[in-house]
């Protein structure tokens, strides 16, 4: 992982949240993997119901291993392993290996994201920032992991050491308690947009009681990174996601509908 996409997984690993749901299948010279698939099993909620999901992720192989058809055979071996095990499976791609999944079955989709006006406002007071190199901070974000409700009953994630991982790495500065509703609240801002990432909890509040503990007078909008389905908005648009490289394979309920896998689902 390191070599291939510069990724360390150490911090995630040391801190005893590997997870076993996320199987390897690997080739290797000697004591070096040179070829890597993994399958990370998620539990999800698809419209109502609660699913076994597939995502293919960490595919790579170094280069001078490369054109030698190792990814091919390791993503069939992995496929025909997961496939009584999974309900369908999912993946995200760069554009040159596009052709490569079209080949093994896979279908690419369209993502939209939902977006809403808002009315800027001075935030109240009760929204604390969470620092997760802090333990007890760090065990508090677990603790509402473990007992969260899908933010979404039409597309949600549920798997708590994924979550971590992105609170450990590519969240880790957006991290918000709030505890008069007993949630944690994972967004940035930019430009007088609000990117909202996640809502933990064991119940979801309406976007309404959130929004005044991050609110911020300069905001125009708000973007969601997952299906704001249980926050109740009143004006929203979809607005389509340009190279998100989302594939599908199996039976996916959602395949002709307009969706947004949740970005904490991506492994």
């Amino acid at each position: 992982l390191l070599k291939v996409f510069g990724l360390d997984l150490h911090l995630w690993d040391n801190m005893g949240f590997w997870d076993n749901k996320y199987r390897p299948f690997s080739f290797f010279d000697n004591d070096v993997v040179v070829s890597n698939v993994c399958v990370y099993s998620m539990d999800m909620v698809v419209q109502g119901t609660s699913s076994c999901v597939a995502q293919i992720s960490a595919v790579g192989t170094l280069p001078e291993y490369r054109r030698q058809g190792l990814s091919k055979e390791l993503t069939e071996k992995a496929i025909e392993w997961a496939k009584s095990r999974h309900d369908f499976f999912y993946l995200f791609a760069d554009k040159d290996a596009y052709l490569f999944y079209e080949k093994l079955g896979f279908t690419l989709v369209d993502e939209y994201q939902t977006r809403a006006p808002l009315a800027g406002k001075a935030a109240r007071s009760g929204s604390v920032k969470l620092d997760v190199a802090r333990k007890d901070q760090l065990d508090l974000v677990y603790r509402y992991a473990l007992d969260r409700a899908p933010v979404s009953g039409t597309l949600g994630v549920l798997n708590d050491k994924l979550l971590i991982y992105w609170c450990l790495y590519g969240l880790r500065d957006h991290i918000y308690h709030i505890p008069d509703l007993d949630i944690l609240v994972l967004y940035k801002r930019d430009n007088g947009v609000v990117s909202l990432y996640d809502v933990i909890g064991s119940e979801i509040s309406p976007f309404s009681d959130i929004y005044p503990y991050i609110a911020d007078q300069r905001d125009e909008a708000v973007e969601f990174f997952f299906m704001p389905d249980r926050l109740n908005l009143k004006s929203t648009e979809l607005v389509g996601i340009d190279d998100n490289g989302t594939h599908f394979m199996g039976n996916f309920p959602l395949a002709n509908a307009r969706f947004i896998f949740p970005m904490t689902s991506h492994a």
